[in-house]
């Protein structure tokens, strides 16, 4: 199936996007004053081995907010230069300007099966992940887990992280520990932002136009469980019913699985949600990837354009 951006990208690239498009580069302040809209996503042998010394340090307390100054926090013991991308400024013939549409929102699974490799996996493309986002939107991205709350949050989950170092900071304090709630996980996110959806189009009578379409990325390696609760099929189809029923944008929300790993069973459970539209008739909210190789940033942007 097409990917949600595909989708906008038929919908959108109209004189109306343009006009939107410019509108939001002149209100917003530029990122960087590069001209370039190429990235380079390489990992050095030495950030492989700093990330190796990094996973054998002591647990750290759970940060009940993300600093945002530019530095890594005191336990940051090495910097992040390996993973520095340049972020361009975002033009029509920038690959990833259609980023600035879309709210994107990382759902990241922190079972017990995470540890290790695929941790750091995930921790790396997300760190080169959120300076392109936040190139092109200036809210950054937000990161939720799986198993760990933000109680200091009201949505439990960290918002508006814009720097890799942030990233880093999440990753070195959250420890992947308990079972998979997908299914609880993603109503965790999406029932606050259904309520605000048919809040502003039915209850004040505005338009979608109204509420930024939503992009859900969940990383996740292994089928959800032990408890069929988790599984997240009922609440994929309640959503995509529910958009059905307000005539909804195709791209409103989408709900892109990255399969971090190989596991078979993780596979065929992903593939069976690919087909939730055939099965349900519903309209087509969910897009799977199983990489072949290592997860990475480019990969995943490449499976979130479509």
């Amino acid at each position: 199936m097409n990917g949600l951006l595909q989708r906008a990208k038929a919908r959108l690239s109209s004189s109306r996007s343009a006009n939107n498009y410019n509108d939001k580069q002149h209100q917003q302040p530029r990122h960087s004053s590069s001209s370039s809209s190429s990235f380079s996503f390489n990992t050095s042998q030495e950030e492989e081995e700093k990330e190796e010394k990094k996973s054998s340090s002591p647990p750290v307390s759970i940060p009940s907010s993300i600093p945002s100054s530019p530095p890594p926090p005191a336990y940051s013991r090495h910097s992040n230069e390996n993973n520095t991308i340049p972020t361009p400024s975002s033009t029509p013939q920038d690959p990833y300007h259609f980023l600035y549409l879309f709210d994107t929102v990382f759902l990241v699974d922190d079972s017990s099966s995470m540890c290790g490799l695929r941790w750091r996996q995930v921790q790396r493309a997300l760190q080169q992940l959120t300076p392109v986002c936040t190139s092109h939107d200036d809210d950054g991205i937000d990161v939720y887990f799986m198993n760990h709350r933000n109680d200091a949050h009201p949505s439990q989950g960290y918002t508006c992280i814009r720097q890799g170092a942030q990233v880093e900071s999440l990753f070195r304090a959250v420890r992947p520990l308990g079972p998979t709630p997908t299914g609880p996980s993603i109503e965790r996110i999406l029932d606050p932002y259904f309520e605000r959806l048919s809040s502003e189009v039915e209850g004040r009578g505005g338009d979608f136009a109204d509420v930024r379409p939503l992009n859900l990325i969940v990383l996740t390696d292994g089928m959800p469980g032990p408890s069929t609760s988790y599984l997240p099929e009922k609440a994929i189809v309640r959503y995509a019913t529910r958009l059905d029923e307000m005539a909804a944008p195709s791209y409103q929300v989408g709900i892109q699985f990255i399969q971090v790993g190989d596991d078979a069973e993780a596979t065929l459970c992903l593939e069976r949600l690919d087909r939730l539209r055939r099965r349900y008739r519903i309209r087509d909210i969910v897009d799977t990837t199983k990489f072949s190789g290592p997860l990475s940033a480019e990969g995943i942007l490449k499976a979130v354009l479509g």
